[in-house]
Parts: C-alpha cells; sequence; structure tokens
C-alpha cells in the first residue's frame, strides 16, 4: 500500500468549500466540481457554500451538501460594493457554518470569499486555503484579506507571478495545475459535426469551444478564415456563448463567411463535441491562466493551436505538441492553420504527444495528490495567525500599499468598478 493511500485511509476531515461566482460552469467551477468528487471519492467529507444556483445543482448531483446564498464584498467590483448588513450576516453565517457543520478547513475556491473567511477562520483558529484561477489586481488582493490565508495556490505560475516580492513571505504559494476529466471529454456517441457544417470530405473543419467574450479574441479566428477561404476550403464551428455573440454573428455576414462558419449554444453535453470529427482546435486568447478548453480538446486528440502567452505556454511547448502564435497577430495565426492543413502527419503528431502530455502531467489523481499534501500540511496545524496577529499584518500591509502606490492611488482603486481580473 503507498503512502497516499495509507494516509487517504485515515482522511475523515470535513472541508468547506466556497466560491463566489457568476450562475454558469465555466473553468473555476468546473474545477471546483472534479475536486469536490475527487475529494468525496478520497473519504474527505466536503461541503460547499456558493451563490451560483447552476453550482449547487450540479454539486448536488455528485452528492454534496450545499448551502446557497447572496455573497457581497465591500469595496470590491461587484455591486453592491458597500453592503455592510449583507457582509456582517455573511460573518455570522460563515461562524455557524463552521461549527454546525465541524468543519476542520476551509478552501476558497477564488479570492472573494477570504473577505468573510479569513476573519472568521483567524477568529476560529481555523486553516484556510485560497485556490487562485484568475490573476488579481493588487488592490484587490488587499481588499479581499489575501494576506490572511494560511496557503495560496494558483492553477498555473502566470497567476501567482504578479505577486510582488514577500508579499506572502508568512504563508505557503505554490502551483497545482487543474485536472482534466476523462468523462467530461469522451463520448461513445460523437456529434457529427462535418454533417452539421455541411463540410465535404476535403473540407479542414475548426473547432472553437468557450466563451464568446472579449479576451478570448474569437474575431481573429473569422478574420484568419476570410484570408483562408481564397485558397482553401475551410469551415469553422463556434460552441459557445457571451457578450461578444452579436458582434461576432455581424463579423461573420461582413467578412462573407455565412457558408464558412456556423454558431452553436453552449451545451453542457461537451464530451459529444470534443469527439466530433473536427480536424483541430482552435483559441487564440489575449489573456489566459491555465486554457482548461485547450487541455480538454488535447486529451480528445484534436490538434491545437493556440496563444503564446503565460498560463498557456506552461501548458504547451511550440511545434512539439501544439503551434502557439503570437496573441492578435492575424497572419501568424493563417500560417499555423496552412501549416495544419497542408501537413497531416504534423497534425498527427501534434495531437499524439499533446494527449499524452496532458493525460501525463494534468490528470485528476496528480492534481489531488498535490491538494491532498496541502490538506494534510494545514490540517495538522493551528492557523498561522490569531485574530490580533491578522489584524496587525493587514494593518502593516495596508501601510506598505498607502507608501509604495499612494494615498490618492489607492483611494481611487477602492471607488472605482472594473471587471474581474
Amino acid at each position: 500500500m503507498t503512502a497516499f493511500s495509507r494516509q487517504e485511509n485515515r482522511v475523515n476531515s470535513r472541508i468547506l468549500y466556497v466560491h463566489y461566482g457568476e450562475n454558469w460552469l465555466r473553468g473555476s467551477e468546473i474545477v471546483l466540481l472534479d475536486l469536490l468528487n475527487t475529494a468525496k471519492q478520497h473519504h474527505y467529507s466536503p461541503v460547499l457554500w456558493c451563490n451560483s444556483e447552476v453550482l449547487a445543482k450540479q454539486a448536488t448531483k455528485l452528492g454534496i451538501e450545499v448551502i446557497i446564498d447572496n455573497f457581497v464584498c465591500l469595496g470590491y467590483w461587484t455591486t453592491p460594493r458597500w453592503n455592510f448588513h449583507q457582509y456582517f450576516k455573511l460573518l455570522f453565517k460563515a461562524k455557524k457554518l463552521l461549527l454546525h457543520y465541524k468543519i476542520s478547513l476551509v478552501h476558497c475556491n477564488n479570492g472573494a470569499p477570504c473577505q468573510w473567511m479569513v476573519p472568521v477562520c483567524k477568529f476560529m483558529a481555523m486553516p484556510l486555503l485560497l485556490h487562485l484561477h484568475a490573476r488579481y489586481m493588487y488592490r484587490d488582493r488587499l481588499t479581499l484579506l489575501f494576506h490572511g490565508a494560511d496557503s495560496v495556490i494558483g492553477v498555473s505560475q502566470s497567476v501567482i507571478d504578479i505577486f510582488k516580492h514577500n508579499e506572502f513571505n508568512s504563508q505557503p504559494v505554490a502551483v497545482i495545475y487543474n485536472g482534466i476529466n476523462p468523462q467530461r471529454i469522451l463520448s461513445p456517441c460523437p456529434r457529427n459535426i462535418r454533417a452539421e457544417l455541411s463540410a465535404k470530405d476535403t473540407d479542414f473543419v475548426i473547432l472553437y469551444l468557450g466563451s464568446l467574450i472579449p479576451r478570448k479574441a474569437v474575431e481573429q479566428l473569422l478574420y484568419a478564415l476570410a484570408k483562408l477561404k481564397k485558397h482553401y476550403q475551410v469551415k469553422l464551428a463556434i460552441v459557445g456563448s457571451g457578450s461578444e455573440a452579436a458582434k461576432l454573428t455581424h463579423l461573420v455576414t461582413q467578412l462573407n463567411l455565412t457558408h464558412n462558419v456556423k454558431f452553436f449554444s453552449a451545451s453542457d453535453k461537451v464530451a459529444e463535441i470534443y469527439s466530433s470529427n473536427a480536424d483541430c482546435f482552435i483559441s487564440v486568447p489575449l489573456e489566459e491562466v491555465f486554457g482548461l478548453t485547450l487541455a480538454e480538446a488535447s486529451f480528445a486528440k484534436l490538434p491545437i493551436i493556440t496563444s503564446n502567452i503565460p498560463g498557456i505556454n506552461e501548458i504547451y511547448t511550440d511545434q512539439v505538441n501544439a503551434l502557439l502564435v503570437s496573441p492578435n497577430n492575424t497572419d501568424e495565426l493563417v500560417n499555423a492553420i496552412k501549416s495544419l492543413i497542408d501537413r497531416p502527419l504534423l497534425r498527427k503528431n501534434l495531437a499524439s504527444k499533446a494527449q499524452k502530455h496532458i493525460i501525463k502531467m494534468f490528470s485528476l489523481k496528480r492534481q489531488f495528490i498535490a491538494f491532498n499534501l496541502v490538506y494534510q500540511s494545514l490540517l495538522q496545524r493551528d492557523s498561522k495567525h490569531s485574530m490580533t496577529k491578522l489584524i496587525f499584518l493587514h494593518t502593516k500591509t495596508l501601510l506598505i500599499a498607502f507608501l509604495t502606490k499612494g494615498y490618492t492611488h489607492i483611494l481611487l482603486k477602492l471607488s472605482s468598478g472594473k471587471s474581474h481580473d
């Protein structure tokens, strides 16, 4: 029996997972669901506290006990920004939940819940792990009390590289890459995406699956197709939803691509899409911290073209297991697509190497072993800081911020809205 197996047989701890997000299932929610399920399989007793009905429904299907609430943050970009009444209700509710469920450890699945969980955890000497799926600006890290976490985990190096020198010298900071769930990707009943696109056997079919939002730069795919269609028979399936949908639909008409591009609604049955008969998967975002859909597409053995940016280039190596192009560079994207069309052997080699790489390095087992080590480390010691020490630490951190950033700068940041990092 391995050391991990012996250890997991002793585990029976209750973990409160706290997630604050939109009412959807995207990267951080998908990763959380897999983590909840894996933790349960390895004899932990997970409880989920969230503000999303969609997430709650899926977690309940896994047999997880779920509490749904209205979450707020003070001075953050979400509205209402100064709801002190609800914030204090969350503080009291957090304490009540920790006692009622006899929680041993808190796992914040993103930054926002830290603002009310850190004070309560310190008051109750409860260890808190902060799991980051996005890059957070310095003032947000201050506002959300990141420095009060007992351990900070990023989904990639790019998430934690933005931290300032010695910003988290009181707690360990590490990277645990997301695990890929085969059940979400492989289907015995794949969709015939070529038929749905009216593609001929000789047509080259490109698949994009993901959010239709500005940072995904889906329009670059359309500009590339407009250049390629003069000499190549290319079709594109765009699967997803988002704020850019209307703009992209208009652009398809504007570029005369109505016979080359088809939009498909976002679907929970993504395995049927990944397992389809597309020729490659392309996503060229301007910013990404991991690239979950890319890794999933690689698991499905689709050759990949994507952006050479932090987060993604931690997963892929150009010309080895994917083709990486500069973001917002249509010419590079066109040339990369031409390479895949003209060189079938390259497509095969890239897809094969990427699949092996993803299976080896980004498995759910590998992810949970890493989290289990962190969990056990936190469970074996008391919370690092008492409430008094937390107040001192926060005062010190704010003082340093004022001295280094400037009083006016901090106040302006705290009084202006922004979108999520």
